[in-house]
């Protein structure tokens, strides 16, 4: 990804998009659901009855412990399953992207990040890259994003 400054002074965003924004943003979605979970956690009911010390100990100890699987173990453990599924499904993409020769997507964005101004799809890695960082050269030297087309993988 670049970030580079036109001459009228507005950023500009240059980036590879290869698995698609909601791969990219399941981390901040992952942390919000821990959170949301944390704040889940509720509280006991008064029993109406004076029980003996041991039995207000043991239930309390209960209690806690229960809490502390449900608020912090189970969205961790929840949380490291959808990381390894993100990581295994981001390499599936990554190979097939390679192995078939798609074509990677290079996306210049405007100032707030929401305007997609260019998209160009180009075959190959490096050819992409290369791409992604002549445009945002162009950008930074003219203003507007110009990239002369490979010889091949251009489509």
């Amino acid at each position: 990804m670049r970030q580079v400054s036109a001459p009228d002074g507005t950023v500009h965003t240059v980036r590879i998009e290869w698995v698609g924004n909601a791969v990219r943003r399941a981390p901040g979605r992952l942390s919000r659901r821990v959170k949301r979970m944390a704040r889940a956690g509720g509280d006991v009911a008064d029993a109406g009855c004076a029980p003996d010390l041991g039995d207000v100990v043991a239930a309390i100890v209960l209690v806690v412990v229960a809490l502390f699987v449900v608020v912090f173990v189970l969205p961790i453990a929840w949380g490291l399953l959808e990381l390894l599924l993100v990581v295994l499904l981001a390499a599936a993409v990554w190979a097939v992207r390679v192995l078939f020769r798609r074509p990677w997507s290079i996306v210049h964005r405007a100032e707030a990040g929401d305007i997609e101004l260019d998209r160009w799809s180009v075959v190959g890695w490096r050819q992409a890259h290369r791409v992604m960082v002549e445009a945002a050269a162009s950008i930074e030297s003219t203003g507007r994003a110009t990239v002369e087309p490979p010889l091949d993988g251009w489509r």
